[in-house]
């Protein structure tokens, strides 16, 4: 059976986008240059192409998404500071689940904050131009980072933002099944066109694909490499007009009910209520709005 495939009886929270997957416990002194921590430490040498390894939260109230995020999950943080970048790695357990990176807000239609996916890839550049080429657009060109890796931005067809990853540490383990609670699960790319992204992202990272729109039970569209469940694509939720084209992620959590009424407590916005899916896996949709924190009136993007 596909790892990461037989979820029932299993309970996870969604969100509008979810955080990274490896543990990093290296020193966190600040230098003369901005440095992140490595993905793995120590070191490896291998590489699962189109594994979700790392995400990044970008948002204009840094310390409002900490706090809504130490509320929810118990995180804790490591705070890194050079060359005007504010950059947050977030712990559980002393292992490094996420980054947050406090982003300038330079007009209000770029006001939301948005979590940015970092897909495993072999050759950052040569994805990139393959990419381009298939109707994405760039939003930042390959730059290397200390100790991190080489890195690239771009806009998949539909416009959801997606990051490439080459890691220069190596990738992370893949998950065992069941995962852990508060592990990261697989994410999902919320599309208007299911087919035609799922095709798209097919061919960028050598993707194998189960499912299709025309199949009569049709939920999701799988995106699977060896025998791993690497992400899906489905559509829109239906009459939800604050959903736009995005990926989204899954942690697994001891009760949907009790972790959707915290969240709400902290100031996140229901957008899907929780539905019971093919897998049996209970799931709720939550958006949370972290720039320029107003609890008073949430703002949703």
């Amino acid at each position: 059976m596909r790892q990461g495939c037989n979820l029932t009886g299993r309970i996870l929270l969604m969100f509008g986008l979810a955080a990274g997957l490896c543990a990093s416990n290296g020193p966190h002194a600040v230098g003369a240059s901005f440095e992140v921590p490595p993905l793995c430490d120590p070191a490896n040498d291998t590489h699962h192409v189109g594994k979700l390894i790392w995400l990044d939260l970008e948002t204009t109230d840094l310390k409002a998404a900490k706090s809504f995020y130490r509320g929810l999950f118990g995180w804790d943080y490591r705070d890194y500071h050079a060359d005007g970048v504010d950059y947050t790695v977030a712990l559980m357990n002393g292992h490094a689940v996420a980054g947050m990176v406090r982003r300038r807000i330079v007009n209000d239609a770029e006001r939301p904050s948005a979590w940015l996916p970092f897909f495993s890839v072999g050759n950052v550049n040569a994805t990139s131009d393959q990419a381009l080429q298939a109707n994405a657009q760039a939003r930042s060109l390959p730059e290397d980072l200390p100790l991190r890796g080489r890195q690239a931005r771009l806009a998949d067809p539909e416009g959801a933002v997606f990051a490439l990853l080459s890691s220069s540490s190596g990738d992370p383990p893949d998950d065992p099944n069941p995962r852990p609670i508060g592990a990261w699960g697989w994410p999902s790319r919320l599309a208007r066109d299911p087919a035609q992204e799922a095709v798209f992202y097919q061919h960028l990272l050598n993707y194998a694909v189960l499912g299709s729109p025309m199949d009569k039970d049709f939920e999701s569209i799988e995106l699977t490499s060896g025998e791993n469940l690497r992400a899906d694509v489905r559509p829109l939720p239906a009459r939800v007009a604050a959903v736009h084209p995005r990926w989204i992620a899954f942690v697994r959590v001891f009760s949907t009910a009790d972790t959707t009424r915290m969240a709400i407590k902290l100031g996140a916005h229901v957008l899907v209520d929780r539905t019971h899916e093919a897998r049996g896996a209970i799931r709720a949709l939550l958006d949370r709005a972290v720039r320029s924190f107003r609890r008073r009136n949430p703002v949703v993007d």
